[in-house]
């Protein structure tokens, strides 16, 4: 727990920690966890931007700009939004 402790602390990846001391990932968190819980650390959280959920007006965009023959990439990129997003949504109005 030290060691896992103090690597955290350094900011070193919970993968590096876990070849680091030979065990799975899933060690590592709840060893993680139970150091949070003792109030020794505090848990790196937020990393990831989760995407909003698409408005209506961005559904028309997506279905226009789809049906001007635009790719589900350029739609993504012209959005800022991931690829599989504009895919799921084509899906779902039907387009895909």
């Amino acid at each position: 727990m030290k060691i896992v402790e103090k690597l955290y602390k350094d900011g070193v990846p919970v993968r590096e920690i876990a070849k680091h001391c030979s065990n799975s990932m899933s060690t590592v968190y709840k060893a993680l966890e139970r150091l949070e819980e003792m109030g020794r650390i505090q848990r790196r959280k937020g990393r990831y931007k989760r995407h909003r959920r698409l408005t209506r007006d961005e559904l028309e965009e997506i279905k226009k700009l789809y049906e001007e023959g635009r790719t589900i990439y350029e739609i993504a990129k012209m959005l800022n939004r991931p690829e599989s997003t504009i895919y799921y949504a084509l899906k779902r109005l039907g387009l895909k």
